[in-house]
């Protein structure tokens, strides 16, 4: 744990630049190297970044370009950023030193995770760190019946540990050049890898919840009841995904699956529907896409996965309640209301904040590396630079949205680009309020209200 005088918010960034830095000096020694030559420390750094951030853009190859011991550095820096750094310290301090929780560890989990009233933090704590590793091992076992049939026995184990960590900690990474493209009709790989990408995604705080569901019962007998977070949480999620299989599949139909068996086509439009909230991995290559495909895709990836799970995004919940407050203006309805329930006024406007800051964190880096990346007499006019303006978006909000996913430019892209990439994949991890208030919060509250007046709007 981080000295006491730092807030919470200032002990989750400062440990995830600690790691990141550590990550990136591990990954630069020759060991970690697949070839001769040692990686550029800005490609660890890099790495390191889209590792710890769990997100899987790449300027290397993992599979070729780092050796078995690079490999397991990054997945190592993969758990720990999917768990997330203060988190994994707290269940080691109470596992192996028998800490009890204090108010700084309930502050720390609340802030990460959330909270339920009836769940004590240790126990959350305690079941966050059985849940990654019971997925993540199941996930290991049915990848390696599928990896094993084309690698020997010790390559496919670690091939299928290394991408069942990968899925369940939403990371894009993956030990293939084409990432799951090989594997794109098999059945077992694309279940087992979306099923890890939706379980990670959902939150520790809803499995808790789910946990709590089935195996905890009320004095009258019956069963608790899931908190409304988490049925807002399963709603949302249940229907992106349902959705936008359907619209990928028309979408993609005579483009990137054209020619493919009926199987191939919706297990493809099934995991482009997930992937994007916010795993990365690909089983048709992103760059082929149409446009009006990166378009939705560009949509998913800013939702992005759940509160206090291992993706980034928005975050389904303020999804939903964006929705319920554009649905609200239309009907008219004083007070904003989802699945039976009326949202209080504070969720609400930091709904707002929250979807706002991404806004702006995208468009300023878009808008920045616009000008990173123009040809050397300046920003000009042409069909190529136009023509990037698609590839750029997307990237900017893949990293934002701790995706992954990219048409293709990342290795291509200027090295100042890649610098602007590592901050808004932190960025993307932390959330851009907890880096605001991290850099220039705790300051006292006002003891005053200012009068209220009107404005035109909309």
């Amino acid at each position: 744990m981080l000295p006491q005088k730092f807030s919470i918010s200032h002990q989750i960034v400062l440990s995830f630049v600690a790691v990141i830095l550590l990550g990136t000096v591990l990954l630069h020694l020759p060991s970690s190297s697949g070839e001769p030559e040692k990686v550029k420390l800005r490609d660890c750094l890099f790495t390191a970044t889209s590792a710890v951030c769990v997100t899987g853009l790449t300027v290397k190859d993992t599979g070729t370009e780092f050796s078995f011991a690079g490999q397991a550095i990054i997945l190592g820096l993969i758990q720990i950023g999917g768990l997330g750094i203060l988190t994994f310290s707290n269940w080691l301090l109470i596992s192996f030193q028998g800490r009890r929780t204090d108010f700084e560890t309930r502050l720390l989990l609340s802030e990460s995770h959330g909270s339920l009233p009836h769940v004590e933090p240790v126990r959350l704590l305690k079941q966050i760190v059985f849940y990654t590793l019971l997925c993540e091992a199941v996930g290991a076992l049915l990848l390696y019946l599928s990896f094993s049939r084309d690698h020997p026995s010790a390559h496919a184990a670690w091939l299928a540990v290394f991408h069942s960590v990968a899925a369940f900690c939403n990371a894009g990474f993956s030990l293939f050049p084409d990432s799951l493209i090989g594997y794109r009709g098999d059945l077992t790989v694309n279940l087992t890898i979306d099923i890890l990408i939706i379980l990670g995604g959902l939150g520790f705080l809803v499995f808790s919840d789910i946990t709590e569901y089935f195996t905890r019962r009320r004095p009258d007998g019956r069963r608790r009841r899931l908190s409304f977070h988490s049925r807002v949480v399963l709603w949302t999620t249940v229907t992106l995904i349902s959705v936008f299989t359907g619209v990928f599949l028309i979408l993609e139909w005579n483009n990137t699956m054209a020619g493919l068996p009926m199987k191939d086509r919706l297990l493809a439009s099934l995991m482009l529907s997930i992937t994007p909230r916010t795993a990365g991995f690909n089983s048709v290559d992103t760059g082929a896409l149409t446009n009006i495909t990166l378009c939705v895709l560009i949509f998913l990836m800013g939702i992005g996965a759940s509160p206090g799970s291992t993706g980034g995004g928005i975050k389904t919940t303020t999804f939903a309640v964006l929705v319920a407050l554009m649905w609200s203006r239309v009907r008219s309805t004083l007070r904003i209301e989802l699945l039976g329930r009326a949202i209080p006024l504070n969720v609400l406007a930091k709904t707002v904040a929250v979807g706002a800051a991404y806004a702006l964190v995208t468009i300023i880096s878009v808008m920045i590396m616009e000008v990173l990346e123009s040809p050397p007499g300046g920003v000009v006019y042409t069909d190529a630079v136009r023509g990037n303006f698609l590839n750029h978006l997307f990237e900017v909000v893949s990293a934002l949205g701790t995706v992954g996913l990219s048409t293709g430019i990342t290795p291509d892209l200027q090295g100042s680009s890649h610098i602007l990439l590592v901050f808004v994949m932190l960025i993307g991890r932390l959330g851009p309020l907890l880096l605001a208030d991290a850099l220039v919060g705790g300051r006292r509250q006002k003891r005053y209200s200012l009068p209220e007046d009107y404005v035109l709007v909309g």
